[in-house]
């Protein structure tokens, strides 16, 4: 009887394991998850100018290995994309901005964050900025003076003022009537100084009727590109040489 009892002990043992192997093999473990694509979020942009942007915004890599570029033109099609940057594999939000040069002046840009790892590539929302418009400077007057330095240079003194743009044109002295110096002019906004001018043969011969009070009137005038013209009279005062 007690042989009998430790063999059914020993079958219902059995039976047990072989239910547990069953129910483990029917049973596998879960997998992993797979990892998540990036997140991207297009944000607002600064230091807008005439024909510069920066453009900003913010990725989470979901743990991988991510890059971002952002997409601009003036449609929502783009057709630009500035230099893909690394975001790193973090799992937090990451600040990203990329400079866009070279944009015309008064126009709006479209622009979108662009988020890519392993896991996939990310689109952000669509976003747009507008440049700012061209106001053509104006050149200024400086001064009314003009010295005549040795070698028959005379400086008149101008300026590129109330606009965005730069100052080109000619300059032309003359007495009575006469052209006695001329030269081209460029100036960048908001600037100024001398444009130095050496006189010609006429102006020289002019001078030596110069003397301490007779000092000769020359009208200076500057012609800017696009038509703007700026005329004012200087009295040549020369330097003491020997």
């Amino acid at each position: 009887m007690r042989r009998m009892r430790v063999a059914a002990a020993v079958v219902l043992l059995s039976c047990g394991l072989l239910a547990l192997a069953i129910t483990s093999a029917s049973s596998p473990a879960p997998a992993s998850a797979a990892p998540s694509p990036p997140s991207a979020t297009s944000g607002s942009p600064s230091s807008v100018g005439e024909s510069s942007a920066t453009v900003n915004g913010t990725v989470n890599p979901n743990g991988q290995s991510t890059t971002y570029y952002f997409r601009y033109g003036t449609t929502t099609s783009y057709g630009l994309q500035t230099t893909p940057a690394g975001a790193g594999p973090g799992t937090g939000m990451v600040a990203v901005h990329a400079a866009l040069d070279g944009l015309s002046p008064n126009t709006t840009y479209h622009y979108q964050l662009v988020a890519t790892s392993s896991a996939g590539t990310t689109n952000g929302a669509d976003e747009t900025l507008t440049t700012t418009s061209t106001t053509a400077s104006q050149a200024v007057v400086l001064g009314h003076e003009g010295f005549v330095s040795p070698g028959w240079v005379v400086g008149a003194e101008l300026g590129c003022f109330h606009g965005t743009t730069t100052c080109t044109g000619q300059l032309t002295m003359s007495h009575d009537g006469t052209v006695i110096a001329q030269r081209n002019y460029s100036l960048p906004p908001d600037s100024g100084g001398f444009q130095n001018m050496e006189l010609n043969s006429a102006g020289q011969e002019a001078l030596g009727s110069n003397g301490v009070f007779n000092l000769i009137p020359v009208t200076v005038t500057a012609t800017q590109t696009g038509g703007q013209t700026v005329s004012w009279v200087i009295h040549l005062a020369r330097w003491v040489w020997h």
